[in-house]
């Protein structure tokens, strides 16, 4: 939920557009890490399978910075003003009827960049901006509270455990990577795997993280005291300065784990190229699929009955959904005058869908171009 922050690329020569964004928003340095929903034994059938855009207009004041939800009728999604002075964030909170606007604590230093929550209706959200450090809070089914973080990491990754508790990943001041675990009060340090761009884990305590290790697809799996590198199948790169990277992943249980991102390379011509990469783990050994058209998979949720939805590029984003039965189908989010930047996805429990939130910027160059939050979605929640 889905950022890392994930490993999202800028288009070509959109640069300052996005640079535009980031400073009009107090707090978007990353993207949201979906939250796994249980999978339950009789699952919801979605009354839509489209995308729907919910919320987002020109006139609503600021933009979506991370989502999660713990019920159906309990859909969260974090905001962040619009302007540098005076930083603000606050929560739309949908409650099965409407949205609401709800206040976040005073002393988080800015908007939240990334989200997630537990099956029993616990939520964390870490925040982090290059001035205001990072903060975090956590609700613990009633209110909000502080969690006490070191101000100088940078999440990256964040996943709640079956113990209650959360891990995050991220880098320090010096880019070292490291790891914390939440204990019902505050981060704690832990040993840091050496890829930082997606985590998840199981009800049962399996633990993933995923990224790029120089260039290359990379997983690491807590034993319990340390970070264990998973054996991949190498993938074969059509062209020069090969790159890969894992964004994010999604873990069911110890023999079901997803994880989704890309390889790059560039054509004779220097032209940059990406085709999106899925790959799956089934407890014995790693497979992996790669698209045939261009493309990045950035986010990955779990559809509560067995299939995945699927973030396909950080800019003008399709979406993608795959069933259990590998059925595949897929919709673009088309906006005839503004681009459409991915902000965050996560899966609704029980099955019922997903929430996508992104940012809708204006197209070409404007000599002061403008955003403004969109957030859609989809199945029986709305």
């Amino acid at each position: 939920m889905g950022h890392d922050a994930h490993s999202h690329r800028t288009r070509p020569g959109r640069a300052h557009l996005l640079a535009a964004v980031m400073a009009g928003v107090v707090g978007i340095s990353g993207v949201a890490c979906a939250a796994t929903p249980a999978v339950p034994s009789a699952p919801a059938t979605p009354t839509r399978t489209t995308w729907d855009r919910l919320r987002g207009t020109e006139l609503e004041d600021g933009l979506p910075t991370a989502v999660t939800a713990t019920a159906a009728d309990e859909v969260w999604v974090f905001h962040g003003s619009r302007s540098q002075v005076g930083s603000s964030s606050w929560l739309v909170l949908w409650d099965g009827r409407e949205w609401r606007r709800e206040s976040l604590p005073d002393a988080l230093r800015s908007a939240p960049v990334l989200a997630v929550s537990d099956a029993d209706g616990r939520v964390w959200a870490l925040a982090h901006t290059v001035k205001e450090g990072a903060s975090a809070i956590h609700h613990d089914g009633a209110s909000w509270r502080m969690s006490e973080i070191d101000p100088t990491w940078e999440p990256t990754a964040l996943a709640p455990v079956g113990d209650g508790g959360a891990w995050m990943l991220g880098r320090t001041s010096s880019f070292d990577t490291y790891a914390a675990h939440f204990d019902g009060h505050a981060w704690n340090p832990r040993p840091a795997p050496t890829v930082t761009s997606g985590l998840d884990s199981s009800e049962d305590g399996e633990v993933f993280a995923v990224g790029d290790r120089s260039g290359e697809l990379t997983v690491e799996r807590w034993d319990g005291s340390g970070w264990a590198p998973e054996e991949i199948p190498e993938v074969d790169i059509p062209g020069g300065e090969p790159g890969a990277s894992f964004n994010d992943v999604l873990v069911r249980a110890s023999d079901d784990v997803w994880a989704v991102g890309d390889i790059s390379w560039k054509d004779p011509d220097e032209h940059n190229h990406q085709r999106p990469v899925l790959a799956h783990y089934d407890g014995t050994e790693w497979t992996i699929e790669v698209g045939d058209e261009e493309g990045s998979y950035e986010a990955v949720a779990d559809d509560g009955r067995g299939g995945l939805y699927l973030v396909d590029g950080h800019w003008n984003t399709v979406m993608e959904h795959r069933t259990a039965d590998e059925e595949r189908t897929r919709q673009e989010l088309v906006a005839t005058d503004h681009d459409i930047v991915f902000r965050g996805l996560a899966g609704v429990p029980d099955g019922a869908g997903a929430i996508l939130a992104t940012v809708a910027m204006d197209k070409g160059d404007p000599d002061e171009p403008t955003s403004h939050g969109r957030v859609y979605g989809t199945g029986s929640w709305y």
